[in-house]
């Protein structure tokens, strides 16, 4: 296969990947074994998946700004936690395998789709979190940057369960959100893998072009379907990324 169609491959992943990531999360995991399918190394492929990352989500971002979704205090008040956590998690990602914590993560977004399933206001529905919870937002979103500096795949659905503590249920404004935290915390990650020299900015550049129309497209979606639309993904999302995370480990541990 020549470089011509591959490139157009990543282009497509790409594109799915931003949709994917822009409304509810998990599109690296499309990215990612395209980037390896190229024939990038996985620790290369997981720097370079940041670049393709970045454009998407700051392309949903501007488009969720202009429709007058972006709640920018809300969401530059979580972003400190978040960045704080980032670096510490990039640094795991330099010296540990990235498959380190995958059937732990695989096992968790698997149980938070069964409980959603059961109980939808729980991330859906206004003000079902109490004063307690909220004191959980900083410690909850430090946590979620270093799972974002080490593995970066489903970031997304991992903000907007977090953003059910803000007592919001409007899943297209915590979209918005998590869009511009996930561009932020991706810029930290980027800059992370380039000092480490852990990026092949060819095939980056080539899938953000992909990725950035996958953000636009789904950011619009989101906001004309609502709330239901972003629901259904986040579910199917979740329990996708939970098999996959969970298969991939055994098929290692087997293989």
């Amino acid at each position: 296969m020549n470089d011509v169609v591959w490139y157009l491959l990543l282009i497509v992943a790409g594109f799915l990947a931003g949709v994917v990531n822009t409304i509810a999360g998990g599109g690296s995991f499309m990215t990612l074994p395209a980037l390896m399918l190229f024939g990038l190394d996985p620790k290369i492929a997981n720097g370079t998946n940041r670049v393709a990352v970045l454009f998407s989500s700051g392309a949903a971002v501007v488009t969720f700004h202009r429709h007058g979704h972006l709640d920018r205090e809300l969401a530059n008040r979580l972003t400190l936690p978040t960045m704080l956590g980032v670096p510490v998690g990039a640094w795991l990602a330099v010296y540990l395998p990235p498959d380190a914590f995958e059937p732990v993560f695989g096992a968790i977004f698997l149980v938070m789709a069964v409980v959603l399933m059961l109980n939808p206001k729980r991330i859906a529905a206004a003000n079902v979190g109490s004063v307690r919870s909220r004191r959980w937002i900083k410690p909850v979103f430090f946590a979620i940057g270093i799972y974002v500096g080490f593995i970066q795949a489903g970031m997304g659905i991992l903000i907007l369960l977090a953003m059910s503590l803000t007592n919001s249920g409007d899943l297209v404004a915590s979209n918005a959100v998590k869009n511009w935290i996930g561009f932020l915390v991706t810029l930290a990650a980027t800059v992370m893998f380039a000092i480490y020299g852990l990026i092949d900015w060819l095939p980056g550049l080539v899938m953000a072009v992909g990725n950035v129309i996958g953000g636009v497209v789904g950011a619009k979606l989101a906001i004309k379907k609502g709330n239901r639309l972003i629901f259904g993904f986040l579910i199917v999302v979740m329990i996708a990324t939970g098999l996959k995370l969970i298969v991939t480990s055994v098929y290692q541990w087997l293989g």
